[in-house]
């Protein structure tokens, strides 16, 4: 394969992996929008309201724990995305390289 081809595949697998960051970034800021939003309705509700707070209190907590679980799984996929970007600068490189010996 010649090395403008290298260079194209590349490229093209790069900017696939940066759209693939701006959309977990985009999820993980709109994820953490709603929860917040989410959280500070109940805030809300529980102030305006003379009910006993304590489900209130546990569906708070249900939704800190799914927020715990949601930054987990946007850590996971993170870590992948990034691994996936090193392989690739390395598998370029290593195209690169053999393509310069031949």
């Amino acid at each position: 394969m010649k090395e403008e081809q290298i260079t194209a595949d590349y490229q093209r697998k790069r900017r696939e992996l940066e759209e693939d960051e701006d959309i977990l970034k985009n999820t993980q800021r709109k994820g953490e929008q709603l929860i917040q939003e989410t959280l500070s309705d109940i805030y809300r509700i529980v102030q305006q309201s003379a009910v006993d707070s304590e489900p209130f209190d546990r569906a708070k907590q249900s939704i800190m724990q799914v927020e715990n679980d949601y930054h987990e799984e946007l850590s996971r996929a993170k870590k992948q995305l990034y691994q996936q970007q090193e392989e690739l600068e390395q598998d370029y490189r290593n195209a690169l390289q053999k393509t310069n010996k031949e």
